[in-house]
């Protein structure tokens, strides 16, 4: 009997020690595995942007030079938009995807057949309001958005893309000759307000670059809608004149 009693006692105490080695293995197992998890969620989570953003390396500096007036060849040009579009499958990225807009409007302005070019103008426009529908408050890409409606013939949506355009940022000084380029060819389509935000960007222009304006003025399709602008000087608009330029005789 004593002998099967201590057998009995060996056993519990093995027993009791190896499930306090098992307790310890676990809890120091559970942080190591909790880690791989996390780790492995991070980089599943950041995946998708590193691999948008390896493959789109070359249609960005395509992007940078069309962005700073250096000619493309168009093949350069579409084979950059396409790889955007094979990065958005991955993580979509609202100024690149603006980007690829303007991508296919210079391809679309070389474009060699008319039905080609529509197509291209159709893409670009497509690419340019899937930009905006995720970030509005792009000025430039409101007023790429202007050029290519008004390129497709749609003159009213071209109008309200070029309201939007000088709602978004008002003072842009590197878009206010354009703008008021497109706002000449689309006078009629602007109703009031639209009207008056174009005589605002005149008298702003007015403000930072007089000459240009007078030149602007000088033109017989201009002349009536910059004198109606320059009517409309603020004490603040000469206040900032005086302050950019002096007083002038």
């Amino acid at each position: 009997m004593d002998s099967i009693m201590a057998a009995t006692a060996n056993i519990t105490v093995s027993d009791a020690a190896e499930s306090r080695s098992s307790t310890r293995r676990a809890s120091h197992t559970a942080p190591a595995v909790l880690g791989g998890l996390a780790g492995c969620l991070l980089l599943a989570l950041g995946l998708p942007g590193l691999v948008a953003g390896v493959s789109t390396l070359d249609a960005r500096a395509v992007a940078w030079n069309v962005h700073n007036g250096v000619p493309r060849p168009t093949s350069e040009l579409l084979a950059a938009a396409e790889a955007v579009a094979l990065g958005n499958r991955w993580t979509r990225d609202s100024e690149l995807d603006g980007d690829r807009g303007l991508l296919l409007l210079r391809a679309a302005e070389a474009a060699e057949s008319d039905a080609e070019r529509k197509k291209l103008l159709a893409a670009a426009a497509e690419a340019t309001a899937s930009a905006l529908s995720n970030a509005p408050g792009q000025p430039s890409a409101w007023l790429r958005l202007a050029h290519i409606r008004h390129g497709q013939g749609e003159f009213a949506g071209a109008a309200s893309a070029l309201r939007m355009s000088m709602l978004s940022g008002s003072f842009v000084p590197a878009l206010m000759a354009t703008r008021i380029e497109m706002g000449l060819q689309l006078l009629p389509m602007l109703d009031r307000e639209t009207l008056e935000l174009l005589h605002r960007q005149i008298r702003q222009w007015w403000v930072v670059e007089p000459e240009r304006v007078a030149k602007l003025a000088a033109r017989p399709e201009a002349t009536a809608i910059v004198r109606a602008a320059l009517d409309s000087l603020t004490e603040a608009d000469m206040a900032r004149f005086q302050r950019l330029h002096g007083n002038r005789s």
